[in-house]
């Protein structure tokens, strides 16, 4: 468990200017990860807790002999990788979906002592800009003037969601997406997906190994059923009021599912998102591509259908509107109007 390869793919600068950071000590007390979803910004955030915790890892007097690579097998590296280390702190949203400001202020308390067990005391905030403003306000302090020993992380997909004061005490590290490669080697080694399957999903996955994941599970079933339903409903609704009707349907939340603002946020992405894949795949038919490269290859025959409403300019200008949509939800946009939007461009 560390930086390094072995645990770890992409973010090859990131992770070594934290690695160096971490065995020279001079690591900045507080920093912001931020970047797309799922591209491992909690996994880099909880490899480095790791390395700076290690029982194996050499102390900066040696830091030329140090290696970004925390052990994996000592105490330590074991119960991090359990998420029941002391000294390892994940704070994320609750029921709400959101961190409110007992969370912070529990936080505050607890780093106002030593570290139990570990060398450094690591607190990740995750999904940071789901800090409600008073949780936030509440932790200026120690981000400002951080206890000896303690480093603080705040991951996020919108930084621009946190508070500047937040934001001016924290340097902030952009990820950017996962290789395609990259993600293939993931869901193949780690994951054991067939290679044709797990290419196809890394390719259309923008970056994300949550994203490749999501391929084949319930959600992303549901996600497909959907947006066929949608491309299907639009390919024959040429009138406006219609294509509000269709739209409001893309964004009313699934019966029986937790329906919270972030909830219903996340699934409307899920949907648009999945809608892009089968505009992107209508596109690679109409020019005679391989099966193989179809994200939604089990849906041939459903592709072939729709192909016949959505020539390949349509399906282009269509996944251009899926891009923009995903987009605004992302700089926290209405989630009905981005879904209205949407109906009438497709």
């Amino acid at each position: 468990m560390g930086l390094d390869d072995s645990y770890i793919r992409g973010h090859t600068q990131i992770r070594r200017l934290l690695a160096r950071a971490a065995v020279r000590d001079t690591l900045p007390p507080s920093l912001i990860f931020s970047g797309p979803d799922g591209v491992g910004k909690r996994q880099v955030a909880l490899a480095l807790a790791g390395l700076l915790n290690c029982e194996g890892v050499t102390s900066s007097a040696n830091a030329a002999l140090a290696t970004d690579a925390a052990c994996g097998e000592c105490g330590a590296c074991q119960r991090i990788h359990r998420g029941v280390h002391a000294d390892v702190i994940i704070v994320e949203p609750g029921d709400t979906g959101a961190i409110k400001v007992d969370q912070a202020r529990a936080v505050v308390r607890q780093v106002a002592f030593r570290p139990f067990e570990g060398r450094r005391r690591v607190v990740v905030f995750d999904d940071a800009d789901r800090l409600v403003p008073e949780a936030q306000n509440a932790l200026l302090r120690i981000l400002e003037e951080p206890p000896p020993a303690s480093v603080f992380l705040l991951v996020t997909s919108r930084p621009h969601l946190l508070l500047p004061t937040v934001r001016s005490r924290c340097p902030e590290l952009r990820f950017g997406g996962v290789a395609v490669d990259d993600i293939a080697t993931i869901l193949e080694t780690w994951h054991q997906r067939p290679p044709a399957e797990a290419r196809a999903a890394a390719a259309t996955a923008n970056g994300s190994v949550a994203r490749a994941l999501e391929s084949g599970s319930a959600e992303h079933v549901q996600a497909q059923q959907s947006a066929a339903a949608v491309l299907r409903d639009l390919a024959a609704a040429p009138n406006p009021k219609r294509r509000l009707a269709i739209g409001k349907n893309l964004a009313v939340a699934r019966p029986g599912s937790r329906s919270t603002a972030a909830a219903d946020r996340e699934t409307l992405t899920r949907r648009i998102r999945t809608l892009g894949t089968f505009l992107r795949d209508i596109q690679v038919l109409a020019v005679g591509g391989e099966p193989c490269g179809l994200a939604n290859a089990d849906l041939k025959t459903e592709l072939a259908e729709l192909a016949r409403s959505y020539d390949p300019h349509r399906a282009g200008r269509g996944f251009a509107s899926v891009d923009r949509a995903v987009y605004a939800l992302a700089r926290n946009a209405s989630p009905k109007v981005v879904a209205d939007w949407l109906a009438q461009q497709l």
